[in-house]
């Protein structure tokens, strides 16, 4: 035996070959690549019948949503409510602090008041439940916008004026962001 040492320099360069060869991945062939990941990380392979159903699926709701806009959203969320914009002024004193109880205590101001604005418009639409609703927009700034639900028909343009002016006559607490209030003014 002689104490020479062993010339192992041809064996490491070998053996870096292959490692580089091994995490390299192969970028012209994507699936390669994914299976690799995969096994690295010891999991099974995607069957490839499920990957066929989860990418029929996303060609059968791009279809539907492609011939009916917004029909896959009305199945998940239901109708749109259609909107009559009324118009609302903002009330002067002093603006209580956001709250449950201050924010519940200006609708209870309202109600009454918008109550009065529909007795004499008989072409007055109730939703499913039974109520007609009102949405105030409130924002740090005051009131920005308000609306009637499920109205159908045209509003009369002293209705809507009454409903704004009803809304507008209470100090309502002011949000730190945009906030939408809707609420039965009959009915609820």
């Amino acid at each position: 035996m002689t104490d020479e040492p062993l010339d192992t320099s041809s064996r490491e360069g070998a053996d870096e070959e292959r490692s580089e060869k091994k995490w390299t991945p192969d970028y012209e062939r994507f699936e390669g690549w994914v299976d690799e990941a995969q096994r690295e990380a010891r999991r099974r392979p995607a069957r490839p019948l499920l990957r066929m159903v989860a990418l029929l699926v996303v060609i059968i709701c791009l279809g539907l949503s492609a011939s009916q806009p917004g029909g896959i959203k009305a199945v998940l969320m239901g109708t749109d409510h259609p909107r009559t914009p009324l118009p609302v002024g903002i009330s002067g004193g002093p603006v209580p602090e956001w709250s449950e109880e201050t924010v519940r205590a200006a609708v209870e101001q309202v109600k009454p008041r918008a109550a009065q604005c529909l007795e004499g418009w008989s072409a007055v639409a109730m939703n499913q439940e039974g109520q007609v609703v009102v949405e105030v927009v409130l924002t740090p700034d005051g009131p920005e916008e308000a609306a009637l639900y499920d109205q159908v028909g045209t509003t009369p343009t002293p209705v809507a004026e009454c409903l704004g002016a009803a809304i507008g006559s209470v100090s309502w607490p002011l949000p730190k962001e945009r906030q939408a209030l809707p609420f039965p003014i009959v009915g609820g």
